[in-house]
């Protein structure tokens, strides 16, 4: 089920809101309607105060979706196409089909982000000092969100990988290395440490204070960290699979077994050839794929009269890879499935078997032996 809803596509690039949005969205809007602008600004009614409310959040949104447009424009003019924006519960994120293939093209890109939003601050901070009175609704809804676009363009500076800040450091460190796998790795691990200060200020903040937002500084060191080793650990899969394809790695010599076979039989078959699982076969008819996680809720009594077709994945429910696609995208498409294997069919007929395990394996020796 798709968790995002496309608004408009602009520039050519779509643009998506997560359902997590929606949270935020009504967080900040009731925050500012019946807590922020009651107290600052009196003497307004309540449809006032939520309709300054709802409209300072679509600005607060908008200023991040001109973020992440500061970063996708410089992106494309690089050459980096853009795959989508999407606005969810931590702000945006623009989503580029490539890495940057020099620290310069991810230096300019990157800056794009928080040179926006610090452009925004002081732009919407000029028009509150210079032509609005202060004690106005309208003023201190424009310097809300003035002050918002600051402590954006502060905090994504925080050299953290993912954040722009973590991205900026590694464009240095990945010009002064030249290598950006190393890079990414210097940088995930700062963003890592970084990250650990974070959750411990917030337990601090916690136990000695008795200050219930430790929770979200706990949160939110959680969350970077978290982004952090799945960036460094998609880079490793895309840099070790880069122009490889299913073909190359999958295993063409197969063993297979026929749906009449019976649990009793395919028990032998695990314990012979020591497989975790076989695609099941009769004749030039593929029907899906049996592992030991299929037999486990059958009691032992009657593995003699079950047969392999009762208990089998079947085709329709397996994933079914072409020769010629992309490794990367496959070992990635695993992870986020948790799938372990796959069948790989040319034109019907079964060519091939893809495990995870195998690419771990092929990716360990990659890292130790080196790319060539």
């Amino acid at each position: 089920m798709n968790s995002s809803l496309r608004l408009a596509v602009i520039k050519g690039i779509p643009v998506e809101i997560h359902i997590s949005w929606l949270l935020i969205f009504f967080l900040l809007s009731i925050s500012l309607a019946q807590g922020y602008f009651p107290e600052i600004v009196e003497g307004y009614s309540n449809m006032v105060y939520w309709a300054a409310a709802i409209i300072t959040t679509l600005i607060v949104f908008a200023s991040v979706l001109t973020h992440e447009f500061g970063h996708s424009l410089v992106a494309l003019k690089e050459g980096i196409p853009i795959k989508k924006i999407t606005l969810f519960i931590f702000g945006g994120v623009a989503q580029m089909e490539s890495e940057p293939n020099n620290p310069s093209t991810e230096f300019k890109v990157t800056a794009a982000g928080p040179i926006t939003s610090l452009l925004i601050a002081v732009l919407t901070g000029a028009i509150y000092y210079l032509m609005l009175s202060p004690g106005l609704l309208i003023s201190e809804s424009i310097l809300f969100v003035a002050r918002v676009n600051l402590i954006m363009a502060v905090f994504n500076m925080v050299p953290a990988f993912p954040l722009d800040g973590g991205r900026l450091f590694r464009s240095v460190v990945w010009y002064f290395s030249k290598n950006m796998l190393t890079a990414t790795r210097i940088s995930v691990g700062f963003g890592s440490f970084l990250s650990f200060l974070i959750m411990a200020l917030g337990f601090a903040m916690i136990f000695f204070q008795g200050n219930i937002l430790g929770l979200w500084l706990i949160f939110i060191g959680w969350m970077i960290y978290q982004a952090g080793q799945s960036s460094y650990s998609q880079l490793v899969f895309k840099e070790t699979f880069a122009g490889m394809k299913v073909s190359e790695l999958m295993s063409k010599e197969l063993q297979t077994i026929s749906p009449d076979a019976t649990l009793d039989e395919l028990a032998d078959a695990f314990l012979h050839y020591k497989y975790g699982a076989f695609p099941v076969v009769y004749g030039s008819t593929t029907h899906g794929i049996v592992s030991l996680q299929n037999m486990k809720d059958i009691p032992r009594e009657k593995w003699a009269e079950t047969r392999v077709s009762q208990i089998l994945t079947p085709l329709k429910e397996t994933m079914v890879l072409k020769p010629d696609t992309d490794a990367a995208e496959v070992m990635m498409r695993m992870a986020t499935e948790n799938t372990g294997r796959a069948l790989v069919m040319k034109n019907g007929d079964l060519v091939g078997l893809l495990s995870r395990t195998d690419m771990m394996r092929f990716m360990q020796m990659h890292m130790v032996l080196g790319s060539d």
